[in-house]
């Protein structure tokens, strides 16, 4: 539902929280601050050439102790075996131990995204009341108020109206609006806000 106050001068609109919505917010934002943080070049260069040289070393040591401790006195293999004879035998098994540990990782994001989601009231009203001065987001058990020089950024992410702080983000659904041109119309006087109060953009 959107209402509109006869000045003209604040935008309002109501939704239902839903768990499932907000995690994924949570989860979108968490990758896009990460990217944030500055990467320096030098550390990441000097951990590929460390990693490299490691690999490079390590390789032929384990291919040694698999051929003397395993392959040979166990599954009773030639000692002649060189290392790319040995490099296809030792695929298979890496392979199956890829599989199995992208299947767990899978399943482990799955289960936490449900601890996630049980953790969020379901059926939370909340509503949203954006000026010319930032916006409110305000339920019956909590109230968040943001200036425009607050937020670092306003898009349109999945159907959704997203507002990015430098340290978490809040949105306002698709459900708010009763259909796209309502929405297309909010977002446009929501930007017009934002760009007044920041002439400025980053």
């Amino acid at each position: 539902m959107t209402i509109e106050l006869e000045d003209d001068r604040s935008i309002t609109v109501s939704f239902i929280r839903q768990p499932a919505e907000h995690v994924d917010v949570m989860r979108q934002a968490g990758r896009r601050l990460a990217f944030r943080r500055p990467t320096n070049a030098h550390n990441q260069a000097a951990w590929f050439f460390v990693s490299a040289i490691g690999v490079g070393a390590g390789l032929p040591v384990l291919f040694h102790l698999l051929r003397t401790y395993i392959l040979v006195p166990v599954f009773g293999m030639s000692r002649s075996m060189d290392l790319g004879d040995m490099a296809i035998i030792w695929l298979i098994p890496t392979l199956i131990i890829y599989a199995l540990i992208l299947i767990y990782s899978r399943w482990l994001t799955r289960r936490r995204l449900a601890a996630m989601q049980s953790r969020i009231r379901p059926d939370v009203t909340i509503t949203v009341t954006i000026t010319p001065e930032g916006g409110s987001w305000d339920s019956a058990q909590t109230s968040i108020w943001l200036g425009w020089p607050e937020i670092r950024n306003i898009g349109r992410r999945n159907g959704r109206i997203e507002f990015d702080t430098e340290s978490f983000v809040t949105y306002i659904p698709a459900s708010a609006f009763a259909d796209q041109a309502e929405q297309d119309a909010a977002f446009a006087r929501i930007l017009g806000f934002w760009r007044a109060a920041k002439p400025v953009q980053p």
